[in-house]
This record gives C-alpha cells, structure tokens and sequence, in this order.
C-alpha cells in the first residue's frame, strides 16, 4: 500500500501578552511586540479582533522573502 500525502492547516499555539481595557466608547486593546492596538464595542469582540490582526502579521511575516545566509547555508 502506497504512502498517501495529507494537507491540512495548523494553528499553532502562540502565547502573546495583550492587554485590554474599557473605555467610554467600549474595549481596546493592544501589544507591545508586536505593536498592535485594535478597538471594539465588547470585550469578546476586541478580543475577537486581536486575534485577527496578530494573525494578519504573522501571515505578512510569512509571506515575506527568505534571505538565505550564504555563509550560514554552506
């Protein structure tokens, strides 16, 4: 029987420190690294949106070109 190749997205764990607070107009929150600052009506909803934009980063991170060491790669 024959190896069979699977696909599948991961979501990897990541812990990162934010802090969120109640304001007049509703919730903030906000990163230090990386610097992320996101507002909303609720706390699920703030939360909701950091989530969002820490994952928008990472996949920027990712979608950006690898520059190989040539001293590192021989």
């Amino acid at each position: 029987m024959g190896n069979h190749a699977v696909t599948l997205r991961v979501a990897p764990f990541v812990r990162i420190e934010c802090k969120f607070w109640l304001t007049d107009d509703g919730w903030s929150g906000s990163c230090e690294q990386p610097s992320i600052a996101v507002q909303a009506g609720t706390f699920e909803h703030v939360k909701s949106e950091m989530e969002i934009a820490l994952g928008k980063y990472i996949e920027s991170l990712l979608r950006q070109p690898q520059h190989i060491n040539t001293t590192e790669a021989a």
